[in-house]
């Protein structure tokens, strides 16, 4: 009798814990759940991992080299002539052997797709982490001593954002050594005054909770509390500022390949750059850089909003 009423006793306080502790989601529960209720937020995340899978295998997916361009028999030689017996296949239609077709110099322009997103995430990456760096150092500095030298601050980055961003960017190239890493710093360092201004704004109310407070009193020292307690807390902006940011850089390093400001390499912006020329009888080089930032950037776009509203807590209780 004992035992029965122990395994009575063990069924209710399971039953209660069933109807008051909720259970724990596994990884595939969550992105479920995320699908669901976010699917261009998911369509997002498709596309990141896509261009990631691009960028990290292109030397096994891209089939050829960026730079290889190739020949075709010259249907106007004659045996004896001067003509070559081989010309270059420039501006080909798409076929089985180059998917996307190819450009004016004979090169595929699948390749120069895949081999371009590698450039594209890597600069990304790089400006993005210099900006998210820096900005939030600049950010987290500024709001919590405040007075004379958040003053100071602002207005030394009010003097950065006075500048068009195209005129520090040719300064930053121009007196730099050529390459991508140039261009990356270039693009990080415009971008450090908006990711800056986000964590300031931030970090100006979360000085001022009672955990920070708590924390002050018992003695922890100016460079514990931005560090262990307020940082951790300002994560969420900096998250969602580094998804969207990376489409928009990636947008500004095609801008900058089309003007001719980037280093030369397969690059989507100058595949704009070159095919424009020929959208008319040969759209192909074009429409193929085209769509590859247009995906990319609106990927991006839609995973950085999907992630704002799953976690602010303010959204999600609307």
């Amino acid at each position: 009798m004992l035992a029965g009423q122990q395994r009575a006793e063990a069924g209710a306080l399971a039953a209660a814990e069933e109807l008051f502790l909720p259970r724990r989601l596994g990884w595939l529960d969550v992105v479920g759940r995320f699908v669901r209720r976010k699917p261009l937020g998911a369509f997002g995340f498709v596309v990141i991992l896509m261009l990631a899978a691009a960028a990290g295998g292109a030397p096994w997916l891209s089939r050829y080299d960026a730079e290889d361009w190739f020949m075709v028999s010259n249907p106007s030689y004659l045996p004896g002539s001067l003509q070559p017996e081989r010309v270059r296949d420039t501006r080909a239609d798409p076929s089985w052997r180059h998917w996307f077709g190819t450009d004016q110099f004979g090169r595929d322009n699948y390749a120069r797709v895949i081999w371009g997103a590698r450039r594209s995430l890597g600069i990304g990456m790089g400006a993005l982490a210099f900006a998210v760096f820096f900005g939030s150092t600049i950010g987290i500095v500024s709001a919590y001593f405040r007075g004379w030298l958040d003053t100071f601050i602002q207005r030394i980055m009010d003097s950065i954002q006075a500048f068009p961003a195209l005129m520090i960017l040719l300064l930053l190239v121009s007196v730099t050594e050529p390459g991508l890493r140039a261009v990356a710093v270039g693009l990080g360092f415009v971008t450090v005054t908006g990711v800056q201004r986000i964590v300031r704004s931030t970090v100006l109310s979360a000085r001022e909770d009672p955990y920070v407070e708590a924390a002050r009193v018992v003695g922890c020292s100016d460079l514990r509390l931005m560090v262990v307690h307020i940082l951790p807390n300002v994560t969420t902006p900096i998250i969602v500022i580094f998804s969207i940011g990376l489409g928009t850089v990636i947008l500004a390093e095609a801008a900058l390949s089309f003007l001719g400001l980037a280093p030369v390499g397969a690059s989507w912006g100058m595949m704009l750059e070159e095919g424009r020329a020929y959208m008319v009888t040969q759209p192909w080089t074009a429409l193929s850089g085209g769509a590859a930032i247009t995906l990319t950037v609106m990927g991006f776009n839609l995973a950085g909003d999907a992630l704002r509203d799953v976690l602010d807590p303010r959204l999600r209780l609307t």
